[in-house]
């Protein structure tokens, strides 16, 4: 549809140039205001041409279609313990000595601990 809008829009202004031979002069007539006429029209059917023309021959955006995302659910890993011994905590229980001559030598009283 728009090579089709383009096409008539060109062929309009090529039968329209055909049609008015007369050139246009930038400097226009010699009353004061219509100086930039002739310059100014030239400029608005030049950019209209451009726009039209570029229009047609530009290339396309290439378009990429990227496939869709897909969810693959993680598979479920069990890695088994390696098998530990756990020695029992030691039982231990505290006492008091009390003071004694033995070995020939005096001992003070005093604690002991004792671990099985």
């Amino acid at each position: 549809m728009k090579r089709i809008v383009a096409a008539v829009a060109v062929v309009g202004l090529v039968g329209a140039l055909v049609a008015t031979p007369t050139p246009a002069l930038a400097w226009g007539h010699s009353h004061g205001w219509h100086n930039g006429e002739a310059f100014v029209g030239g400029l608005a059917v030049g950019a209209l041409t451009g726009v039209v023309v570029g229009g047609i021959l530009a290339s396309r955006p290439a378009v990429v279609y990227e496939p869709a995302p897909v969810y693959v659910a993680p598979q479920p890993v069990y890695v088994q313990p390696v098998p530990v011994y756990v020695a029992p905590q030691p039982v231990c229980s505290s006492y008091w000595v009390p003071q004694h001559y033995g070995n020939g030598i005096w001992v003070q009283g005093h604690w002991e601990q004792a671990c099985r």
